[in-house]
């Protein structure tokens, strides 16, 4: 498994990176210009290397089908991935919904449900209180742990699809969905 490090980016932000099998991260994050990306690296974009290899380890790892699919882009990009758990939410008369809340990997495919979920709990809150920052405080706890339960679900089907090999399409902690117990 690889080696967990700990970053902490210009915004303060502490995150948790995996070293990549063959290469350094950093290294990846060099674009065709000798410019040192900090998150992404655009299509067209990424040393002829680190295409070749891709490509080279899609071709030996993954089912023919996908890695017919990687080795066809014409201008593979690099996205990390990370995940953000915050301790608040709201703040007087403001809060913050969806992803400016809790960042969450895509392996739940729950963004938007979050989004959606933090919404209408807001909207239902509003509805039950007539002071903003009362509505907000009501609000807030149970939207903390939504946020938790899905970073730490996120994380752990992450470990499962990327480090250990577990994910399987039959068990249901893998279904794309916002709560573990459904919709």
């Amino acid at each position: 498994m690889a080696t967990p490090a700990r970053q902490v980016c210009a915004d303060g932000v502490a995150s948790e990176l995996r070293r990549l099998p063959g290469g350094d991260l950093g290294d990846v994050l060099v674009d065709v210009g000798g410019l040192h990306r900090e998150i992404s690296l655009p299509p067209g974009m990424a040393r002829a290397e680190h295409v070749a290899e891709v490509r080279a380890t899609a071709a030996a790892r993954l089912p023919p089908v996908i890695a017919d699919v990687v080795c066809a882009a014409s201008e593979p990009f690099v996205q990390k991935v990370y995940d953000l758990e915050i301790d608040r939410m709201a703040f007087g008369r403001t809060c913050l919904v969806g992803d400016a809340g809790f960042v969450a990997r895509p392996h739940a495919a729950a963004g938007t449900a979050k989004a959606a979920a933090n919404a209408w709990a807001l909207a239902e809150a509003l509805d039950a209180h007539d002071d903003v920052p009362a509505a907000l405080a009501a609000w807030e706890p149970g939207q903390l742990e939504l946020g938790r339960q899905l970073v730490a679900r996120t994380r752990r089907l992450g470990e499962r699809s990327q480090f250990t090999s577990t994910w399987d399409l039959r068990d249901p902690d893998v279904l794309f969905e916002l709560r573990e117990e459904g919709p």
